[in-house]
């Protein structure tokens, strides 16, 4: 009997390294800026974990889901032959996805991961319900190496259109992405 759970753990355990090494070559941790109306400064910063595979992997997607314990798989957008886990709920990616891979460490994408980690437990922090707090968390969000070029939105656009944004709003993110840039050197 404790043979059979010792080689099921071990099964368990190389699986789910396995599936880190996976996410580490194909898995993405974003952080979206994007306007929301009903938010008080009318945008949203919003974490999501995800993995696409094809389609006819889509067994490894739900490894992955029962792993996690969490995650939705999609057919992704534009892509038929496609599957998508997706993970938005901060509560998961605090409660399940982040300790999953602090047990099992990333390699390629540490520094991804650890910023990802990062924005979540700033947003926990309730960061992003004061108008000053909500510009460096925007700002250190944007640095994500990971989304540079892909980003629909810039910093100026929420600077424009911020609800209850701050006089000196300008300041603020000027001196957080130099401090940002000096921590980086």
């Amino acid at each position: 009997m404790k043979r059979a759970m010792l080689r099921k753990a071990r099964n368990q355990s190389t699986k789910n390294t396995y599936l880190c090494g996976l996410v580490d070559g194909e898995g993405s941790f974003s952080i979206s800026i994007k306007p929301h109306n009903t938010t008080k400064f009318g945008w949203v910063i919003d974490p999501t974990f995800s993995l696409t595979l094809e389609e006819t992997a889509e067994h490894v997607l739900r490894e992955l889901q029962q792993a996690l314990r969490c995650g939705r798989i999609i057919t992704k957008p534009g892509q038929p032959n496609c599957k998508l886990f997706i993970e938005e709920s901060r509560r998961n990616l605090k409660e399940k996805v982040i300790p999953f891979f602090e047990r099992y460490p990333l390699e390629v994408k540490r520094k991804s991961f650890e910023h990802f980690k990062k924005v979540i437990e700033r947003l926990e922090q309730k960061e992003h319900s004061k108008a000053e707090s909500f510009l460096r968390l925007a700002v250190y969000a944007f640095s994500l190496k990971e989304n540079k070029g892909t980003r629909k939105y810039t910093i100026e656009d929420i600077l424009q259109t911020m609800k209850h944004k701050p006089e000196n709003a300008e300041e603020i993110v000027k001196n957080e992405q130099e401090k940002l840039m000096k921590r980086n050197e």
